[in-house]
Formats: C-alpha cells, sequence, structure tokens
C-alpha cells in the first residue's frame, strides 16, 4: 500500500495534501503572528521563514 503525499507545515509542523498546504500556510502564519504578539517582549520570535526547496540533479559525466 503506498502513502498519500503529504507536505508539512513550515509554521506549525502538521501534515496536509499537497493541494491544502497553499490554502493552510497563510491562514496558520496569522495564527501565528497573533499569539506570538501575545507574548511578552522577550519571548516573542521572529517570523517563521518558508525553507528553500532543493532539487535534486544527477551528476553528469563526459569523457
Amino acid at each position: 500500500m503506498v502513502r498519500p503525499c503529504f507536505k508539512i507545515c513550515y509554521i506549525c509542523g502538521r501534515e496536509f495534501g499537497s493541494q491544502s498546504v497553499p490554502t493552510h500556510e497563510p491562514q496558520c502564519l496569522e495564527k501565528w503572528r497573533t499569539e506570538n504578539n501575545q507574548l511578552p517582549s522577550h519571548f516573542r520570535r521572529p517570523k517563521p521563514r518558508k525553507p528553500e526547496v532543493l532539487t535534486a540533479t544527477r551528476g553528469v559525466t563526459t569523457k
């Protein structure tokens, strides 16, 4: 049995289907901002940054 492809939200760490992530991330970021702004200033964290997407490439050798 093959497990469906899920993507992990970089903000909350929960798994979502690949079609749901673009809808979820802006809402999750807004929730994060609201919660972060309610913390005392010395506990606030910088805004989470979306990680870069790295693509694998095969090395090409020539003779």
